[in-house]
């Protein structure tokens, strides 16, 4: 191995090795399973989490390389998916929600790989991410709210896009019924982390060098709760690779569903 890259190995090896180094440089760290909700909501409770500016930042700058790329023609597997799975309600020009929207860089990925054919309104329940996403894209709608109490009225929008929030968002089952109420048409659940043969379980885990709580859902759970919501299953997409079975001892995966709204729903 050449110089430059027994350095690189180094250094990985000291990140990897300090707590504090590995929480602040890399996006995702110190996974511990949780033994219930209720252990969970203890977690959430004793975090700032998503609301904390620092963490706006981090996840800012872990972002910035790969929106440059995109605008390069070279879009990672997420971005891309996310855009074929609104591609794909057909609609033209569609108002689109985003729940759980962060720094408001879904609403650029839309706007690049869409070529501006998406009417965008983004919320996040993380009023330090709002202001960064006001600052960043000023030309676009967004809204502090909560997932679980959407501020709209019954079909408000074409589509409802939940951008890999759904994980962190402990009262699920509500935040789906949300989204379907909200939804004239389409539900898209984007990059949701699943187990095939596993149930829900929950993480807790540093994002951003911040203390989050994380789901893995059952898969079967996670499909049950959008049937009772209203929703039909349209179409899937596997999307960027997540495994934790080193911590849970199941392999899990991202996975991008569309979901039409059922008639009458």
């Amino acid at each position: 191995m050449k110089l430059p890259g027994i350095i690189r190995l180094a250094g990985k090896r000291v990140v990897k090795a300090s707590p504090i180094l590995r929480r602040h440089i890399l996006a995702s760290t110190d996974y511990r399973v949780l033994a219930s909700i209720e252990e969970a909501h203890q977690a959430s409770i004793s975090s700032d989490g998503w609301l904390a500016a620092r963490t706006v930042l981090r996840q800012e700058r872990a972002y910035r390389g790969l929106i440059a790329a995109m605008k390069r023609g070279e879009p990672r597997l997420d971005f891309e998916v996310a855009a074929e799975a609104v591609a794909a309600t057909a609609i033209v020009r569609p108002r689109l929600l985003e729940v759980g929207c962060g720094s408001g860089y879904y609403s650029e990925v839309f706007a690049t790989l869409l070529a501006d054919r998406v009417a965008y309104t983004g919320i996040d329940y993380s009023a330090a991410m709002i202001a960064r996403a006001r600052t960043m894209y000023p030309s676009a709608a967004f809204g502090v709210a909560d997932a679980t109490r959407l501020p709209y009225a019954d079909s408000a929008f074409d589509i409802v896009f939940n951008g890999v929030s759904l994980m962190h968002i402990l009262d699920y089952p509500a935040a789906i019924r949300e989204a379907a109420r909200v939804a004239g048409g389409y539900c898209i659940f984007h990059t949701v982390p699943v187990f095939d043969d596993h149930q829900t379980t929950f993480l807790s885990k540093y994002a951003y060098g911040s203390p989050v709580v994380e789901i893995i859902f059952g898969k079967q759970e996670l499909m049950s709760l959008c049937l009772d919501a209203g929703l039909r299953l349209e179409r899937e997409w596997p999307s960027i690779p997540y495994d934790v079975s080193d911590v849970t001892g199941h392999r899990s995966a991202t996975q991008t569903y569309l979901f039409a709204k059922r008639p009458n729903s």
